[in-house]
């Protein structure tokens, strides 16, 4: 398997630039990889692809459909104390751990510039802005537009977490 590299990630951060665009929004597909062989691939998504799988939260995208995946990036979770995500990690059956990982997961591919308000596939809202640049819940997106065969990655700056029942997000760091 291709591993991508380093500077293909973040010498393009709004993929437009980037030499193999085939589309006018500026996306790129990643050699017909699927969504996680294409997170895998990438450096910058290294801990986000190791416990995406050992929680089993990548059983999602065995469903029927494409998908959107808000990736944070390794800085992202190095901003999560070493106590909390011990604590997410070393849980029985990490059922807390998966569904916080899931909440990074939306339904339908949705391109950067199309992303807006929604639920993810937790049925949990997710609120996007674009002033001062697009943000997903107040984090913001990065490299955009990494196409899969079924879905597209964007990288995101922090790990989100899902509202509490009040409605507002709940600090994860």
């Amino acid at each position: 398997m291709k591993r991508a590299s380093l500077t293909h990630f973040s010498a393009y951060p709004n993929t437009s630039d980037h030499p193999d665009s085939n589309s006018d929004e500026g996306a790129y597909m990643s050699d017909k990889l699927n969504l996680i062989e294409t997170i895998a691939n990438e450096d910058h998504f290294s801990t986000f692809s190791r416990i995406m799988g050992t929680s089993g939260a990548n059983e999602v995208f065995s469903r029927a459909g494409d998908f959107t995946v808000l990736a944070p990036t390794n800085d992202a979770f190095a901003k999560i104390s070493d106590e909390k995500m011990n604590g997410l990690i070393n849980e029985e059956k990490q059922l807390q751990l998966k569904a916080l990982l899931m909440y990074h997961i939306l339904p339908g591919k949705v391109m950067a510039t199309a992303l807006k308000t929604g639920k993810t596939v937790t049925g949990q809202e997710i609120m996007f802005t674009d002033i001062n640049g697009i943000k997903a819940n107040s984090s913001a997106l990065q490299a955009r537009n990494l196409e899969a065969t079924d879905g597209v990655v964007h990288a995101i700056d922090t790990v989100l977490a899902p509202p509490t029942h009040f409605g507002a997000p709940k600090p994860i760091i």
